[in-house]
């Protein structure tokens, strides 16, 4: 990422800062919010179900959210009803990065919409939390999504400069063949194949750097308890690292929620059109973090804190 771009996304962050809400943060866990593929305006139902979302989502006390990509579907103007629908109405902060369905509306018009650059991390009471942006797509459906050369060595910096802090990637598409539908399936009806292109240098690297312990991704619009062809679901663990596919929230698909504490990290599934956990769902494992004590009163020291660290 060039100075030129740098600033520009340094600007754009600064401008588009939502008021943060004082938050009664738990001291024995950190609590995020993982929604995927709101995809403003997908099915005519779309905003329908992302306004049951963010009703629900508004009401619960958590830390900060995550959008795991496709927050509109192929179309600039359409930002728009994903500001009137998701970030005017949350007042705990939002962050995102951009999937397939943001490439075809332009990654400018992404940035300009949400005020964050295309990849970035921040550190949150001592857990490391990276965002990974898709910046064009191939394959017949054009679902294969790419992170690119500048982007990968980012990424090998970024993991390097800090081998002990527990870390939680986020992604839009999944690593190859890991949760429900990560395989090559062009040849079969749209949407075809769903995975990253850099699937196996992703893989090495994180194997490199175990304390990274989740990846999180969305674009497979997983319906929680389904089974692929290769009886895949939204979990799979490979040597230590946890991958989560969340649901989609433009077909009412539900969301997922982590809470990481000082030796487990827990993720629960929440149904927001009930509105109540779905604890069939839920997976925890037994794991020590890094999580610290540390919380800040001061909802403008948080976003300073944050804004420091994204743009260092």
């Amino acid at each position: 990422m060039g100075p030129k771009n740098f600033l520009l996304s340094l600007a754009l962050f600064c401008f588009a800062l939502p008021a943060a809400k004082a938050q009664s943060q738990n001291p024995d866990y950190l609590m995020v919010c993982l929604l995927a593929d709101p995809q403003l305006i997908m099915v005519p139902k779309t905003p329908h179900y992302v306004d049951l979302a963010i009703t629900d989502i508004s009401e619960l006390d958590y830390d900060f959210m995550a959008v795991l990509g496709d927050l509109v579907q192929n179309r600039a103007h359409f930002y728009k009803d994903y500001k009137e629908a998701v970030l005017d109405k949350l007042e705990i902060p939002v962050f995102s990065l951009a999937g397939n369905g943001d490439v075809g509306a332009g990654l400018e018009a992404y940035q300009e919409a949400t005020g964050l650059p295309l990849y970035y991390s921040f550190y949150r009471r001592g857990i490391r939390f990276v965002f990974l942006s898709t910046i064009r797509f191939t394959g017949e459906s054009n679902h294969i999504c790419h992170l690119g050369y500048e982007q990968i060595r980012w990424l090998r910096k970024e993991l390097k400069s800090d081998t002990l802090s527990t870390t939680i990637l986020f992604s839009h598409p999944p690593i190859f063949e890991t949760t429900y539908h990560s395989e090559e399936r062009d040849h079969l009806a749209p949407p075809g194949s769903m995975y990253m292109s850099e699937s196996l240098e992703m893989r090495e690297l994180l194997r490199l750097h175990p304390n990274v312990k989740i990846f999180a991704h969305g674009h497979l619009h997983y319906t929680y308890g389904t089974n692929d062809d290769f009886g895949r679901r939204g979990y799979f663990t490979e040597n230590g690292l946890l991958h989560i596919s969340v649901g989609g929230t433009a077909q009412n698909k539900g969301s997922s929620f982590l809470f990481l504490e000082i030796d487990r990290i827990t993720v629960r599934v929440r149904d927001h059109e009930q509105k109540i956990w779905k604890d069939e769902y839920e997976y925890s494992m037994s794991i020590p973090t890094t999580l610290t004590e540390e919380i800040s009163a001061d909802k403008d020291a948080v976003w300073v804190n944050i804004n420091k660290q994204i743009h260092r």
